[in-house]
């Protein structure tokens, strides 16, 4: 009876956090939950690997990046995406510090013109607010967002949906968190390129020091090329490059402003 008694009080084993990759996956699968505190599990579970696995000094993105797997088509249940096999996409998850605190961040957002803050966009960015403007940055932000993209490779034109929402954690910080996704295929100007899916989770949260806040993007990406032989690895490179050039152009308009 007294073994019984003791086992009944012998306090559950908690469950390990998870690593980078399943966290990413939670983190864009699980964004509309009602219950933050798994994403909270999630994104701290992201820094502690970034933190212990990065090199965030580098100017090498390769010492800031991580290969995360490729979405499921569990993780993109119930949103408008293209009809494909999600494992076709290849994948790049960057992180950088901002000088900047979070506080400084969350207002742009909400900027209707984003050419100032996306390189890869300087003509065309033109971005309208579904939902949650009257209330950001406290509640859950719904954006549709106009823009053209253009680079060394193409350039097209297309309509992408992105999400915002903060995300309180145990420790009395708050993260922002966002996703996007594609929701048809895209065809690049003389079909230079064809962008058959895409979809991105992010987060950025100040860091315990109070030195800043800590970015991470994760890029899934599907591009084919029918003119141009481009190999996988310079594909990849491209996203991790792209990803750091938007980290360092907020932080310059935030410079600025």
């Amino acid at each position: 009876m007294i073994l019984l008694a003791l086992a009944c009080t012998t306090p559950a084993l908690e469950a390990p956090p998870p690593d980078f990759d399943s966290a990413a996956h939670e983190a864009f699968r699980r964004f509309f939950d009602e219950d933050p505190a798994p994403l909270a599990i999630d994104i701290l579970a992201m820094e502690a690997e970034i933190d212990a696995s990065l090199d965030l000094t580098s100017l090498d993105v390769s010492a800031r990046s991580f290969t995360p797997s490729p979405l499921t088509e569990d993780d993109l249940a119930g949103l408008d995406v293209p009809d494909r096999d999600p494992s076709a996409a290849l994948s790049s998850a960057l992180a950088r510090l901002s000088t900047h605190p979070r506080s400084d961040h969350v207002p742009l957002p909400l900027l209707e013109d984003q050419t100032p803050l996306e390189p890869q966009c300087p003509d065309h960015y033109i971005r309208t607010i579904v939902a949650g403007g009257e209330c950001w940055p406290d509640c859950t932000l719904e954006t549709s967002n106009d823009l053209t993209k253009a680079n060394l490779l193409f350039e097209a034109s297309y309509v992408l949906p992105k999400q915002y929402r903060p995300v309180p954690l145990e420790d009395g910080r708050t993260a922002t968190l966002a996703r996007t996704w594609s929701t048809e295929r895209v065809v690049a100007v003389d079909d230079a390129a064809v962008i058959e899916q895409s979809e991105s989770v992010e987060f950025w949260l100040d860091r315990p020091d109070g030195s800043g806040a800590l970015r991470m993007m994760a890029v899934w990406s599907e591009t084919s090329f029918p003119s141009m032989d481009v190999d996988d690895e310079s594909v990849e490179l491209t996203l991790r490059l792209g990803t750091d050039e938007i980290f360092g152009r907020q932080d310059e308009y935030l410079d600025a402003h």
